[in-house]
């Protein structure tokens, strides 16, 4: 920074020291420095301008000033022309990426130097290209150091644009396992000791899981190595409620427990459910439950046995 006066330079300074993002307006810039005169905020900024040091954004009707590093600006120093522009536009996308045709159109260049500018940018590692799953075909671009948005990407879900079925399969069984251990505890288990009718709630039962604790188990076991928040894991969740393998509890809005139902279609629980029928299920009450045949017509057989008085036919009631 030595082609910058001493003024300016401790301007930048200042300004530097909020975040990279503030935009100044005139009268904050003039506090920065205890400056009385605008003509003389004005000719340091027009010398941190000249130097790619600050740069001009407009916030509504009203023009602010946005300090730039010292290596952003010798970066975009050593452009031309024409990339510092293209590279303006792709910077103020941020995470969501610029499309190659908007490009074009704001810079009212021709699409051969659009594409050599492009090019440039890219081999020196200052834009990237990235792919967008809402528009695969599209060709965009970003800063070289940003992440895209979820937008773009599609979350965790998705590799290379492509939708992730195992990523997300694996995941949805690695929550419903630590679920269905905490809903039905003994369940898993095949000691023949066990109260098959206690078998779900057995007396050190701890409770069900809420997404707090889903997350703490799949981030303390290093279940993925993809960043997850409380709102993926109840995208997955309702995927299980949908597949009947998770219920929500009643009069909450994250706390969940397995339906024993997908414990049995896992192939556990037998064990219990077949000895409980065995002990709680006599002959007497299985000869109950046996479907039996009737017919209206045999009425004879079913009526208790009343006066005649009390007894009304059906060819009586027709004729009523």
């Amino acid at each position: 920074m030595s082609d910058v006066s001493e003024r300016a330079h401790v301007l930048h300074e200042k300004m530097l020291e909020s975040p990279s993002s503030t935009l100044f307006n005139q009268q904050e810039l003039q506090d920065l420095l205890q400056i009385t005169k605008p003509v003389e905020l004005l000719n340091l900024a027009q010398e941190l301008i000249n130097r790619k040091l600050v740069k001009l954004v407009k916030q509504g009707d009203e023009l602010k000033f946005q300090a730039v590093s010292v290596a952003e600006a010798n970066k975009i120093t050593k452009m031309t022309d024409d990339e510092a522009m293209i590279y303006s536009y792709i910077e103020d996308s941020g995470r969501e990426g610029i499309w190659t045709k908007t490009i074009r159109a704001r810079t009212n260049l021709h699409q051969h130097v659009v594409v050599k500018c492009l090019k440039s940018l890219e081999n020196q590692r200052y834009i990237k290209s990235i792919k967008s799953v809402k528009h695969p075909t599209r060709k965009i671009y970003m800063l070289y150091n940003l992440q895209p948005s979820i937008e773009l990407t599609g979350g965790p879900w998705f590799t290379d644009s492509e939708l992730d079925t195992e990523f997300i399969d694996s995941l949805l069984t690695v929550i419903w396992r630590f679920a269905a251990s905490k809903t039905y505890p003994t369940a898993f288990q095949t000691t023949e000791d066990s109260n098959p009718v206690q078998s779900s709630y057995p007396s050190n039962h701890t409770g069900f899981v809420n997404l707090d604790t889903i997350m703490e188990f799949i981030t303390s076991n290093k279940i993925t190595n993809v960043d997850l928040v409380i709102n993926d894991i109840k995208s997955l969740c309702d995927v299980l409620v949908y597949d009947d393998k998770l219920e929500l509890i009643i009069h909450t809005t994250d706390t969940y427990k397995a339906t024993w139902q997908s414990v049995l279609e896992a192939g556990s629980g037998r064990p219990y459910e077949d000895k409980a029928n065995k002990d709680v299920i006599n002959e007497k009450f299985r000869e109950v439950l046996k479907p039996k045949s009737f017919s209206i017509f045999e009425h004879y057989s079913v009526l208790p046995e009343v006066e005649e008085a009390d007894t009304t036919y059906l060819d009586a009631w027709f004729q009523t």
